[in-house]
């Protein structure tokens, strides 16, 4: 009887243990979930925000037209900024849609938030590529797909780390959103990207002063 009496404490010794282990990492998770959802929500932006005071390179380039386009020129505006390629049927088309649905969502479509789309594939991007990519996605008037030298293209994308990659869908696929003064604020991934949380960013930076 002493010994089944003593087997049965230390049975419940060990069961109180688990019970205490599996307590500790479920309060454990908890503090972590919260953790993460308080600085997910702390947030006034729904896409990732960018180191502070990260100035957006400028440039100069030619757009689908024949049109210059600097970035400078528009300080003082929103700026929607991807980098495209006018051959890609996955990435670019997603993203323009996406670009595209928040204009959409945006008092006047967004017809004062300029969109510029930077070639990754300067030879292949000709004027007449742009032009048939951006009229598939009815982009045309809306986005400015610009190009230019090569050594000039290829400074753009060390300054925005960007990897043209050697196919179509190869490239990174990113957009970013640039606010008045010219800094670079949030940046949306391709798998990130939504026309409601890209227009709602938008909106964010529309409001601050410039």
């Amino acid at each position: 009887m002493i010994l089944g009496s003593n087997l049965q404490r230390a049975l419940l010794v060990v069961l109180i243990a688990l019970l205490a282990a599996v307590a500790a990492v479920l309060l454990t998770g908890k503090q972590v979930h919260s953790s993460v959802a308080s600085t997910t929500s702390g947030s006034r932006f729904d896409g990732p925000t960018m180191p502070p005071g990260l100035h957006a390179a400028n440039f100069v380039l030619t757009d689908q037209f024949g049109h210059r386009v600097s970035l400078s020129a528009y300080r003082g505006q929103v700026v929607v900024l991807t980098f495209i390629h006018s051959l890609c049927h996955d990435a670019c088309p997603f993203m323009v849609e996406q670009i595209k649905g928040a204009l959409n969502d945006l008092p006047d479509a967004g017809r004062n938030v300029p969109a510029i789309g930077v070639t990754v594939a300067p030879s292949e991007d000709t004027p007449a590529n742009r032009r048939r990519f951006l009229s598939m996605h009815e982009m045309d008037g809306r986005l400015a797909f610009v190009n230019g030298p090569l050594q000039h293209v290829r400074a753009l994308w060390r300054a925005y780390a960007i990897q043209p990659g050697t196919t179509p869908e190869g490239h990174s696929a990113f957009v970013l959103l640039i606010d008045k003064r010219g800094i670079e604020r949030v940046g949306f991934a391709a798998d990130q990207l939504t026309p409601e949380g890209l227009a709602h960013d938008i909106g964010v930076l529309e409001r601050e002063p410039a």
